[in-house]
């Protein structure tokens, strides 16, 4: 029995289009044939579509070029009864599944090619954009914050789209990247070659829409103004109603290799090679320090803020917010802290402080109070306006997010220029991690480091260690020899910096959700002690403590120092990264490992009291279990 009968004729009104006659006989057992009528109608149908040429029936090309039905929907899969497979729309070709080899695959206009997916990035995707990397501890809490909903077809399409003037015409493969703390990140290749780097802000950056636009603009000024190579945005929404679901930054890939990749072997990049990278970074640090701004804040574009937020304008059409000098930008901090507090604060136990009491925001409150009441010593009336001017400054300057021509050494692109913003020089200066030695370096500089007196005594893995230090050090010294000579201003800053009068300004924002009051109390408490030296004009401290906040205190310096001795060894034997975060490689290792440490300590517990700590105060244990209010929407 015949199931489908289809005449096909040349339409002569419209000579590239063909007319089909379509039929379905009742009793039709064809599946394809079945879904092919409307609903309740079993005789002819007539469609029109053009005349498909230079590929095999329901390749999806129309002379030479991928076509398309008007509307068709982005990522609905269809039977295709010409190929006998079944199909989906990706915005820019039709991609055939292949039962036998279990892949997509497309054609290019000449031949069938497969179509290469990252397959953990399909099937993530399939969750509606849940990509999330394991975490060690609070895993649920953790994985939250990383949450993002987005459309990974609608981001192919944009990426497309957006190097369609290169001669791209489809995506050919996505690759997740590492995750960093802040943002999901993928490499777009495009069947030209080219690969585009596309960032998603998670929650934990902040409100999306405004990181977003905040990062363009600085890439912009960075690039454009100040001649500093960063990569070149090629799209970017800013708000979340665009197609894809999230804010994003679609850029060029970084040309050149990340440092951290060369780094780490001497033979390849050898002292003196390092010597001049270093050279070249002071100089892109000259850059910045040669440009100071009226006020502190972030860089925008002016049409990425609403109306009714205050502007202050910059050079080349970039704008800044929150205008305030010094002393203002040490108060707003805490200020912006408190209204979180108020809106946010709910009391919850710190077993380091009490194992029964309960920390209220109230106090968190008081402390902030404290805070603004200190704030003149954190503002030190010796420094010169040249120091304290608003600068804007790469807060993460670490070897992976520096890229070098790997052949030149020359640097080719500083990346990641999120939460960059313009603030006194004073609370900003700082040696890059790059080449910031773990232990202090002193700033006079009249002798280079030396070898150990006993080096020749050392056993081989203590003279490894040695020479390891020695280095690490003798970088440190030449950055800051070259600082001296090159960038005087930065110099005169990493001069003048005062720990004392700058620690509470680096930590009072977010110190609540961090769960860090234990720091932000240090600081304070250390200004109180100071303070005839920090305002010896300003007559008695206006805060002090008392005599049960000591005890308070030096009761959770106990606790901590257990806590800090416990994370040590952790991440001395066990390798974990900074951010506590573990791949799911080592993922049931390390868990294991780390159950297996907690009982030990345990174990040697001579009373409850002791117990009853190691229990509480562990440090990689689940905490929470639930999503943190304090989430960004």
């Amino acid at each position: 029995m015949v199931d489908l009968r289809v005449d096909v004729h040349k339409d002569i009104s419209n000579p590239g289009w063909a007319i089909a006659n379509i039929q379905v006989n009742k009793g039709a057992k064809d599946l394809a044939a079945k879904a092919l009528p409307k609903t309740g109608n079993t005789g002819a149908q007539k469609t029109t579509h053009k005349i498909e040429t230079g590929g095999p029936s329901g390749s999806g090309y129309v002379n030479g070029e991928p076509s398309m039905i008007s509307g068709q929907e982005v990522g609905k899969w269809e039977y295709d009864p010409g190929q006998k497979m079944q199909k989906y729309w990706d915005g820019t070709i039709w991609i055939f599944y292949d039962e036998v080899e279990k892949k997509e695959k497309y054609w290019d206009g000449v031949a069938w090619q497969w179509k290469a997916w990252n397959i953990e990035l399909m099937l993530l995707s399939l969750e509606a954009g849940k990509l999330s990397r394991f975490q060690n501890y609070n895993e649920a809490y953790n994985l939250s914050q990383k949450y993002l909903k987005f459309n990974l077809q609608e981001f192919v399409r944009i990426a497309v789209e957006a190097t369609s003037k290169g001669g791209s015409r489809r995506c050919t493969e996505v690759l997740k990247c590492k995750e960093s703390m802040n943002n999901r990140v993928y490499l777009l290749t495009m069947d030209n070659g080219s690969v585009v780097f596309a960032k998603l802000p998670n929650s934990s950056a902040g409100p999306a829409s405004y990181t977003t636009a905040s990062e363009v603009a600085t890439c912009a000024f960075l690039r454009e103004v100040l001649d500093i190579p960063t990569p070149r945005i090629m799209a970017w929404p800013a708000r979340k109603t665009n197609p894809g679901g999230a804010e994003y930054i679609l850029e060029e890939r970084a040309p050149g290799q990340s440092l951290w990749t060369l780094w780490q072997d001497w033979n390849r990049v050898p002292m003196i090679a390092r010597f001049g990278i270093i050279r070249q970074v002071v100089e892109i640090e000259r850059k910045l320090t040669d440009t100071k701004f009226k006020h502190c804040g972030c860089i925008y574009f002016k049409e990425d803020i609403p109306q009714g937020d205050c502007l202050y304008g910059l050079e080349q059409g970039a704008f800044s917010r929150r205008p305030h000098d010094a002393l203002d930008f040490v108060r707003n901090k805490a200020i912006s802290e408190k209204g979180f507090l108020n809106e946010h604060g709910h009391p919850r136990l710190n077993y380091a402080r009490s194992p029964t009491e309960h920390e209220q925001p109230e106090e968190m409150l008081e402390l902030l109070d404290q805070y603004l009441e200190l704030a003149p010593a954190m503002i030190s009336p010796s420094i010169p306006d040249d120091v304290n001017a608003s600068t804007l400054w790469h807060p993460d300057l670490h070897l992976d997010n520096l890229f070098v021509d790997p052949n030149t050494l020359q640097v080719t692109s500083v990346i990641d220029s999120q939460l960059t913003a313009a603030a006194p020089l004073f609370y900003q200066c700082g040696v890059p991690k790059m080449v910031r030695h773990q232990e202090p370096v002193l700033l006079d500089l009249s002798n280079w480091p030396k070898w150990p007196d006993d080096y020749k005594d050392f056993g081989q893995d203590q003279k490894e260690y040695a020479e390891k230090m020695h280095r690490s050090e003798y970088l440190h010294q030449y950055y800051l020899r070259i600082a001296r000579r090159d960038n005087p201003r930065h110099w005169a800053a990493l001069q003048l910096h005062d720990e004392v009068r700058v620690q509470p300004v680096k930590i009072v924002q977010q110190v609540w959700e961090n769960s860090t009051i234990f720091f932000l109390r240090q600081a304070l408490m250390r200004i109180v002690n100071n303070w005839e030296r920090l305002c010896p004009d300003a007559g008695p401290c206006p805060v002090s403590f008392s005599e049960q906040d000591f005890v308070l205190y030096n009761h959770e310096v106990e606790k901590r120092e257990f806590i800090s001795d416990t994370l040590n060894l952790i991440q001395k034997n066990y390798g974990l990264n900074p951010d506590r975060t573990v791949g799911p490689d080592k993922y049931v290792e390390i868990q294991t490992e780390l159950m297996r440490l907690k009982a030990i300590c345990l174990e040697a517990t001579d009373n409850e009291e002791e117990r009853f700590n190691v229990e509480k105060l562990w440090p990689y244990q689940d905490t929470v279990n639930q999503p943190s209010v304090a989430t960004f929407t």
